[in-house]
């Protein structure tokens, strides 16, 4: 015996009535499931072929030049052999973008941090900034004019004193970007993968940008 359960119209439209929220989750599934398949294949730049500036700064709005103009002028004249020259900036709320930072220095991304000095100190108590005294030794980073002071971290064990920072309050040739960088403190985060790029890219705000 046969039963014959033949698809009708109404059949249909009762069954989208009371089953159309498995349709949605299906599809919210599936568009999950692409996207987590495109995050983890997708093609990344090494990072010996990108450069990473991560600030802090009030950028301006009405201004028709931002840090990422900046970045693609860099990308064009400065950096041409390299993939990415991008600008990040970062959170100041002390809840949400202290944490963002330590994140972001925790697993090494970005090359330069912009930083205001309770920031950068933070960072480079814990051994994330690097030693810049032998850069401004050798004359690669030229830093004369500048007050140096904020620049320098303590080590909280041995009391000894580390220049890991550049001050950039000199640095004013930024504001036609939009970025307002006075009480601020830049260096290269250790095992960034790209010193020389880093070290490169300080050099030229220092020379360009005041």
């Amino acid at each position: 015996m046969k039963i014959k359960m033949p698809i009708t119209r109404k059949k249909i439209k009762n069954h989208f009535t009371y089953a159309w929220w498995q349709y949605a989750v299906l599809i919210c599934v599936a568009v999950l499931g692409w996207n987590i398949i495109y995050t983890t294949t997708r093609y990344r730049s090494p990072d010996n072929l990108k450069v990473e500036l991560y600030g802090e700064s009030y950028l301006s709005l009405d201004q028709g030049k931002n840090m990422e103009t900046l970045m693609d002028e860099l990308h064009h004249t400065v950096f041409a052999d390299m993939e990415e020259v991008t600008f990040t900036p970062v959170g100041q709320d002390e809840t949400y973008g202290d944490m963002q930072l330590l994140v972001w220095a925790s697993a090494g991304e970005g090359d330069v941090y912009m930083l205001e000095k309770a920031r950068f100190n933070s960072l480079g108590q814990n051994g994330a900034m690097l030693d810049l005294a032998p850069y401004i030794e050798d004359g690669t980073l030229n830093v004369e004019g500048i007050d140096l002071k904020n620049g320098y971290v303590t080590d909280t064990e041995t009391g000894k004193k580390y220049l890991m920072g550049i001050p950039t309050d000199e640095l004013t040739g930024l504001h036609e970007y939009g970025a307002y960088a006075e009480g601020l403190v830049m260096g290269v985060l250790v095992g960034s993968g790209n010193d020389e790029c880093a070290i490169k890219l300080i050099s030229w705000l220092l020379d360009e940008m005041r």
